[in-house]
């Protein structure tokens, strides 16, 4: 009897045991969390838009001829266009990009333009994620950026600044464009890269910093980057207006500078409307040009087809002049060329 007893407090005991257990359970794990995601701390604006526009931005690297140049490319299309710097893709032999997702692809050269340092080029995937590019045209002055690229070989590196102005008119050489500056570094290896806004989106692509300063940087404008993106996809290359002549950059001995021809392409507006080598072109439709880089500049704010007054100094006969031309597409293949 006494054992029946025993076997029965037992029995008691364990149901009372197992029921308290089940009561202390939530209070045991009350504090705990079995998924991690609730610990973490929230994304700040900067890290939600690395993570956005970060698999759009990849790596270029082009074997030339004398060695090998690096820079970064942003996906503009999901099956396979990449835009990038001209200068990054100039004279290259060969060219790979290497992908967020650390994959390695061949790529090929689809055009270039020069004029703009912009150049698009092609891998075969037709799944990649392409960047969302904003209107650069709502771009205020202090607003927060983030450059995303290939800084020193270093890939998908991110600095952070701000816009230092915009409308920057420089004159790179070729043409004189504008540009959005900023104080956000730019090292070699980003150019090509994504400038974003705190939305992910691309504003700009950067193409240049200042070496005479550690806190100067340009970015070529998301729409202009964009519409010459279109054009060499569509056509291969950029169009533009042009008068058919070879000039370069003199100054006189009291320093003035101004330009002179050297060239003339055969057939051009310049040869039908009479141009001359040797001849001083001073102005453009009333707009003093000094340079070649402010004659391009006159010349693609004309549409083709337009008639411009060339003011020219002869030296052969001493005489001052004004020629009218019509400007015509600048032929393909010549816009690699120094031809105005």
């Amino acid at each position: 009897m006494k054992r029946e007893k025993n076997l029965v407090f037992l029995c008691n005991l364990k149901k009372v045991a197992i029921m308290s257990l089940v009561l202390l359970l939530p209070l045991i794990f009350s504090g705990c969390s079995i998924d991690d995601d609730t610990e973490k701390t929230p994304l700040t604006p900067v890290e939600k838009a690395v993570q956005k526009a970060g698999p759009s931005v990849v790596n270029v690297l082009a074997t030339l001829s004398n060695g090998t140049a690096l820079g970064s490319g942003v996906i503009i299309s999901s099956d396979g266009h990449i835009l990038t710097n001209d200068h990054v893709v100039k004279g290259a032999n060969s060219l790979e990009v290497h992908l967020f997702d650390k994959r390695t692809l061949k790529a090929e050269l689809i055009g270039r333009d020069s004029r703009a340092d912009l150049a698009v080029i092609k891998v075969e995937d037709d799944k990649l994620q392409a960047a969302v590019f904003s209107d650069s045209d709502k771009v205020v002055q202090a607003n927060e950026v983030i450059a995303i690229g290939n800084a020193r070989g270093e890939e998908n590196t991110a600095t952070k600044g701000i816009i230092s102005n915009i409308g920057v008119e420089i004159d790179n050489g070729q043409d004189i464009r504008k540009y959005i500056q900023t104080d956000t570094a730019i090292n070699p290896g980003n150019s090509g890269g994504a400038l974003i806004n705190l939305q992910g989106d691309v504003i700009g692509i950067p193409t240049a910093g200042r070496t005479d300063s550690d806190n100067i940087s340009y970015a070529i404008p998301s729409n202009t980057a964009k519409e010459i993106a279109e054009k060499i996809i569509d056509n291969g290359y950029v169009s533009y207006p042009y008068l058919g002549v070879n000039a370069v950059n003199k100054k006189t001995k009291e320093d003035v500078p101004y330009i002179q021809i050297v060239d003339i392409m055969d057939n051009s507006p310049a040869s039908k409307a009479g141009l001359k080598v040797e001849d001083v072109i001073y102005k453009v439709n009333d707009v003093r040009v000094e340079t070649v880089s402010k004659l391009r500049k006159q010349l693609n704010n004309s549409k083709i087809g337009t008639r411009i007054s060339i003011y020219i100094y002869r030296p052969q006969n001493n005489k001052d002049g004004i020629i009218e031309a019509t400007l015509e597409e600048l032929p393909k293949g010549y816009y690699m060329i120094d031809w105005s």
